[in-house]
């Protein structure tokens, strides 16, 4: 989901820190007295997570680590810095597109009782569907939804009011959005065809989707303060977004409190703490059982949501994706999961089969979120579960590209713009968006198709981040765009 910023009053902000050391529910005692995970000791993990938070200007973190039957739940921070409220383990953030992963998760719940089809046209589901491009309408499924090969725009955040009906009041409002690509022949990342996967679950079940995420997978796993509805934030420990505290700034709330209500399936509404963001990435490590010994997927449907569907075109979040979760390697072991960010939090979920493991982040300031996880990931990742993220880096020789009229010309997307240009063999790239003054970067080739494009040339302390270009506009030019997971298409 995006992310906007909002203005509020200054307050002071509170500052805590804790280790947590259980067991995962249903798990043998650990070795309290060994005070260790992997190969580094509970201080140690804990100083990383106030170093990283220090570094990357979050208000309020929590970190959650599952390794075999040990768990560790690491917080630091405020979860309000109005009121002063230390940030807890039990203090549920905003997760962000994380959700994505248990909306899939819920819709094959569905799969595994013969009430929905991945491989069925969804509009089997949803007669009424109306979408711009008539010939992808009649063709979309589910599973090119869940897996982002769908062709569909990312599509608006628009709010459609509450109530049980707000998810398909917003699907009924998307009969103008673009088509990037046709279904199956891309990937590109899209929040609205995440929706319409939900409301295809809603409809079928008679259900709201809150209820259904709530009846299908939270409360099977015991997940109970986790909420995704607004009337029930009231009964649990909350913490509130803020802004960056780098540079000695002091933080300020965000308000309101959602980006929009209208898409909980893409990350809109649902809240929780790390810990239970991890108890839930559990069940990709014991075929769809959760801890407390409930089956909640069955294993073939678990291994079906494991197994790649697609490369990607872009490689700074993922190498594949799957059925709602993306797959990427770390040191040559298997690693899946999703990130998040919304107006109030943002998360990332991260599971080692291989390791049995399972590492949850949560932060309050949704622009700290991509330096924080980079200082998790390189100190939890060799420690703990004996891996090493890769990185993305100008490669050591420059690569000269031999066709660089491919990418030239300008790509759209709801709301966004690229231009390519080229100087010789040297590509820019312009981004502008709706509001926003234009910004330029230049492109550093890293392989056929994709681009580094670095965070010093953003002009950010933000990790670099790539883009992908793949099709053919029948000129021998690439028909498409994806920065650095939306797709956009070539303007003809």
């Amino acid at each position: 989901m995006a992310i906007t910023r909002h203005r509020a009053q200054p307050l002071a902000i509170a500052v805590a820190a804790a280790i947590v050391l259980t067991a995962p529910a249903g798990a043998a005692q650990p070795e309290r007295a060994a005070g260790r995970l992997g190969t580094a000791t509970l201080t140690d993990l804990q100083r990383i997570v106030d170093q990283a938070a220090a570094k990357s200007g979050a208000v309020g973190v929590q970190v959650s680590v599952i390794l075999g039957e040990h768990r560790a739940d690491f917080v630091s921070g405020s979860a309000n810095a109005e009121l002063g409220t230390p940030m807890t383990v039990d203090a549920i953030v905003q997760i962000g597109s994380a959700t994505k992963v248990l909306n899939a998760a819920l819709i094959m719940s569905l799969v595994d009782e013969g009430v929905l089809s991945l491989d069925r046209p969804v509009k089997t589901y949803l007669p009424d569907l109306d979408l711009a491009d008539d010939g992808a309408e009649q063709v979309i499924t589910l599973r090119q939804l869940l897996s982002m090969t769908s062709g569909l725009d990312n599509g608006p955040y628009t709010d459609h009011g509450g109530g049980d009906d707000w998810l398909g009041r917003y699907v009924k409002s998307l009969g103008t959005m673009p088509q990037a690509f046709r279904p199956g022949t891309g990937w590109g990342y899209s929040n609205a065809g995440t929706s319409i996967a939900g409301y295809a679950a809603e409809r079928v079940a008679g259900k709201s989707w809150d209820t259904l995420l709530r009846q299908r997978i939270l409360e099977r796993i015991g997940l109970t303060h986790a909420v995704t509805r607004p009337q029930d934030l009231p009964f649990q420990r909350v913490s509130v977004g803020h802004t960056s505290i780098l540079d000695g700034k002091r933080p300020t709330v965000v308000r309101p409190w959602y980006l929009t209500q209208a898409q909980g399936p893409a990350g809109s509404t649902l809240a929780m703490s790390a810990q239970d963001l991890a108890t839930f990435g559990q069940i990709f490590l014991h075929q769809g059982k959760a801890a407390n010994g409930n089956q909640v997927l069955s294993p073939a449907s678990t291994a079906v949501m494991m197994t790649p569907v697609t490369k990607t075109a872009t490689r700074g979040f993922a190498e594949h994706w799957c059925i709602g979760l993306e797959r990427e390697h770390w040191s040559g072991t298997p690693v899946f999961g999703h990130a998040g960010g919304n107006a109030s939090g943002t998360s990332y979920l991260k599971i080692f089969p291989e390791r049995e493991g399972v590492l949850a982040i949560t932060v309050n300031t949704p622009s700290a979120l991509a330096v924080f996880a980079e200082e998790i990931f390189d100190g939890f990742g060799p420690a703990v579960f004996r891996a090493t993220r890769s990185k993305l880096a100008a490669p050591a020789t420059a690569i000269t590209v031999k066709n660089p009229d491919r990418y030239v010309g300008t790509y759209s997307m709801l709301g966004i713009s690229y231009q390519v240009t080229r100087e010789g063999s040297a590509l820019s790239l312009v981004v502008a968006g709706t509001g926003s003054a234009p910004a330029r970067y230049t492109l550093v080739p890293l392989d056929l198709d994709r681009f580094l494009v670095s965070s010093a040339t953003a002009g950010s302390a933000a990790p670099p981040f790539d883009v992908g270009f793949f099709g053919d506009d029948g000129q021998g030019r690439a028909a498409n765009l994806v920065a650095p997971v939306f797709p956009a298409k070539r303007v003809p």
